[in-house]
């Protein structure tokens, strides 16, 4: 179709050995029990990739579905991305403070040397860096196996590993990251028992904001329709459910610090009455809490450690999600890749259809931004499972994505249509920005093949609905074209 892609400042482009039909997955797997939307079933439960070995985070993909032919796709990008190079995404980086607070400053060496590989796992250190960051913890589980362990030569390798790990956040998001570097420092500063210990947990090792960061109200960017309800409170010992309803509120309230350490808590409380699916609720809502502030390092350990002990799919699939999200963002393709999968396989085995159409959209993203056309494979098979539902958001954006995908492809005319599914869809939501948003994104489709009148009419009508909206960018944005082209 002509496509340059010498200009592409996008995901890296990459080719597959052949082309696999979402469709064909999907009938071979749950397709007979896809059929609720949201709204109408109680039990729709959201997006998810399950890990069950919490100590190496390896995935256990939801009853091995089509695991065989997805991990030839997904070890394929993994080779091919080591050649490539990732330009990330303007996000905004996780902050460069890593400090633990509780009531006791008495830290095991063997919770450190597990905090730190998690940390490793959760940021998606690639194979080579791991190999070198465990080099390092190698030799500190050879000191702290000794009767008197060399002290300096662990603080060391700790440094020198810490060091690898900033490197390579800062290289992924674009910003320069001390963030588990001065995680260590603070480590340094605590009582540490350097007689190796699995079974010594100080369950108040929590992770804590700096102050400037908490004393602002987070924004966040708008995003996809949200795909999974919020697990619920938890129904059990009446103490806890307060603590945990109490925490949640707190975090509502943009009071952070307090969240976090009411969760904490809630937390120990949890650890008392053996309640470990209320731990991956608390986990679960720290995460959250991370990665509304752009702590991205501390979100994703969350959400592991929420996982370690899950029960109920709505806390697998919401953390999961989440996950998937923060690596898309920050453009890690084959871990965002895999955790969208494994969610549209749970919100198969949860009858819901929001969920899967969600993450095949979000999917079908990620292959168009390479310039793949099987991308319209996943959109063809979300917008049919969208069409069973009444989810005017979800379908307007399966239709925009489209729309996006095949302006990209060179077809106009198809792009057109699926913009104005967009616009009908989101008018019957009720969402006058991405109405007008569609209608600006069609117009500089007709901008792009001179058709100079078609897109007058389009930003006409588009900013009927900007000016419902308090997008003032917007607004200037359609303006400032329509101005020009008249």
């Amino acid at each position: 179709m002509g496509l340059n892609l010498n200009s592409v400042n996008q995901r890296p482009y990459i080719v597959k050995d052949g082309k696999k039909s979402v469709q064909s997955k999907q009938e071979e797997e749950k397709s007979a029990r896809q059929t609720e939307d949201e709204q109408q079933n109680s039990r729709s439960k959201g997006l998810a990739l399950v890990e069950d070995k919490p100590k190496t985070f390896v995935p256990n993909y939801a009853a091995q579905v089509q695991q065989q032919s997805w991990q030839a796709t997904r070890n394929q990008i993994q080779a091919q991305s080591k050649l490539q190079h990732h330009t990330p995404v303007n996000s905004a980086p996780a902050a460069d403070t890593f400090e633990y607070q509780g009531t006791s400053a008495n830290i095991n060496i063997a919770q450190i040397l597990k905090d730190f590989r998690n940390t490793a796992l959760a940021i998606g250190t690639p194979a080579e860096l791991q190999e070198e960051v465990d080099g390092y913890l190698n030799l500190i589980q050879s000191q702290v196996s000794k009767e008197n362990p060399n002290t300096k030569l662990i603080k060391s390798n700790l440094k020198n590993a810490s060091t690898l790990l900033d490197g390579y956040i800062s290289e992924t998001l674009n910003k320069d990251s001390k963030v588990v570097e001065n995680w260590v420092d603070a480590i340094f500063l605590q009582q540490i028992d350097f007689k190796y210990n699995e079974n010594d947990i100080n369950p108040q090792f929590l992770v804590k904001f700096p102050e400037k960061t908490l004393n602002k109200t987070a924004e966040k960017p708008e995003t996809a329709p949200e795909p999974t309800p919020q697990p619920s409170v938890p129904a059990i010992d009446e103490e806890l459910k307060n603590m945990f309803k109490y925490s949640k509120q707190l975090a509502r309230e943009n009071n952070p610090k307090a969240a976090l350490l009411s969760f904490q808590k809630a937390l120990t409380r949890a650890d008392e009455l053996g309640e470990d699916s209320v731990k991956s609720k608390i986990y679960l809502e720290v995460g959250d809490i991370y990665n509304d502030y752009n702590y991205l390092p501390q979100a994703l350990t969350s959400y592991h450690k929420s996982l370690e002990s899950a029960t109920e799919n709505t806390v697998k699939i919401k953390a999961h999600y989440s996950m998937a999200q923060i690596y898309d963002n920050v453009n890690q393709i084959s871990p965002a890749l895999d955790h969208y999968y494994t969610t549209v396989a749970y919100a198969g085995e949860e009858d819901n259809l929001i969920a899967q159409s969600v993450s095949l959209t979000k999917m079908g993203n990620i292959y168009s931004d390479m310039y793949e056309q099987d991308s319209l494979e996943y959109y063809s098979t979300a917008k049919e499972l969208a069409e069973q539902t009444d989810n005017s958001k979800v379908k307007g954006f399966i239709a925009s994505s489209t729309a996006d995908s095949l302006s990209k492809f060179g077809e106009p005319q198809e792009a057109l249509k699926e913009y104005s599914q967009a616009v009908q869809h989101y008018s019957n939501a009720d969402s006058p920005q991405k109405v007008a948003q569609n209608y600006n994104a069609a117009a500089d489709l007709m901008i792009q093949y001179h058709n100079i009148n078609k897109a007058k009419s389009l930003l006409a009508k588009g900013l009927a609905y900007a000016n419902r909206t308090n997008d003032l960018d917007l607004i200037a944005e359609m303006s400032g074209k329509l101005e020009i082209l008249s």
